[in-house]
C-alpha cells in the first residue's frame, strides 16, 4: 500500500435545496454563519479521498475514518485534505487558506473488527415524525431504503469532484454516499428545524457495489445539551444488497440554541 498524500479540492454546498436550511444562505445568515454550510458528509468524502486512493479496496472493505467538524466550510472554498503518519494510524486535517482546522480525524487501513453492538432490525419509519421540542428518546430510528445505481451515483461523484477510478471506472460505492443515508436516517424521523452534523467514526465492514440496494438502520444512544445546542448520537448500520458494509458512531446538533 502506498502512503496517503495530499489533496486539494474546492468544496460545494449539494444541499441548498434541502430540508435543513443550515446549508441555505439567508438561513444560516440569521444563525450567525458567512453562508450555507457545506454538508459534513461532503467534508467527510472529501477527507476519505487521500486513504482510498493510497490504500484502495482494503481501506473500503475493512478500514476506519473518524471525523470531527469544527468550522464551516462554504461553497467555493478550497479545501486542503492533509494527511500525517502516527505510529500505525494517520491523522488528516481539512484547512481553507491558513485558517485554523475546519475538521480534524484518523484513519486506519485495517481497523479492529466491528462489533455490531446494536440488533439493527429494520423498523418502519414513523406515522408521525418525533419532535425537536424535547429530548430524542433512545432506541431504534426508522430504517431509510435508497438504491445505488450507476448514473446517481456519476451524479454524486460529480457533485464531490471525484475522479479516482476506483469510483469511477471501478464499481465501489464512494464512502460518502454511504454516510448521507445516515443522515436521511435522522431526516426521515426527527420533525428537524436547521441541524447540524458534528462528527462521525465510520468503520468499514465490506465494500459496497454499484448498483446495490442501500439501507440503513439507527439507534439513538445519547441525548445531551452542551452550551445550549441539543445533541443527538447514534450508531447506524449501512446495508449493501443487505450485507454490512458500515458501522458508524453519528454525532449531531438536531435542535440549535438560536434557531
Amino acid at each position: 500500500m502506498g502512503a496517503p498524500t495530499s489533496y486539494r479540492v474546492t468544496a460545494r454546498n449539494l444541499a441548498v435545496d434541502s430540508d435543513n436550511k443550515i446549508h441555505d444562505d439567508d438561513v444560516a445568515a440569521r444563525l450567525g454563519f458567512a453562508g450555507g454550510l457545506v454538508p459534513g458528509v461532503e467534508l467527510f468524502a472529501y477527507a476519505a479521498h487521500p486513504f482510498a486512493a493510497a490504500w484502495g479496496e482494503e481501506f473500503l472493505g475493512a478500514g476506519r475514518l473518524q471525523v470531527r467538524f469544527r468550522k464551516p466550510v462554504y461553497d467555493g472554498d478550497d479545501v486542503d485534505v492533509v494527511p500525517a503518519a502516527e505510529g500505525d494510524r494517520w491523522n488528516v486535517t481539512l484547512t481553507v487558506g491558513r485558517d485554523e482546522p475546519r475538521a480534524v480525524g484518523t484513519a486506519e487501513a485495517h481497523a479492529a473488527a466491528a462489533k455490531l453492538r446494536q440488533p439493527y432490525e429494520p423498523t418502519p419509519l414513523p406515522s408521525r415524525l418525533h419532535p425537536t421540542a424535547g429530548e430524542l428518546p433512545a432506541g431504534p430510528l426508522g430504517s431509510v431504503t435508497e438504491t445505488a445505481d450507476r448514473a446517481r451515483h456519476d451524479d454524486y461523484l460529480d457533485g464531490i469532484s471525484e475522479t479516482h477510478p476506483l469510483f469511477r471506472a471501478g464499481d465501489l460505492v464512494h464512502p460518502g454516499a454511504l454516510l448521507r443515508m445516515v443522515n436521511n436516517v435522522l431526516m426521515q424521523n426527527v420533525d428537524l428545524g436547521p441541524w447540524i452534523h458534528t462528527g462521525s467514526d465510520c468503520r468499514f465492514l465490506a465494500t459496497a457495489r454499484v448498483p446495490s440496494t442501500l439501507r440503513c438502520h439507527g439507534v439513538v444512544t445519547e441525548c445531551f445539551e452542551r452550551n445550549g445546542n441539543a445533541y443527538v448520537r447514534y450508531d447506524a448500520l449501512v446495508t449493501s444488497d443487505d450485507r454490512p458494509v458500515a458501522e458508524v458512531d453519528h454525532t449531531a446538533i438536531y435542535r440549535l440554541r438560536d434557531a
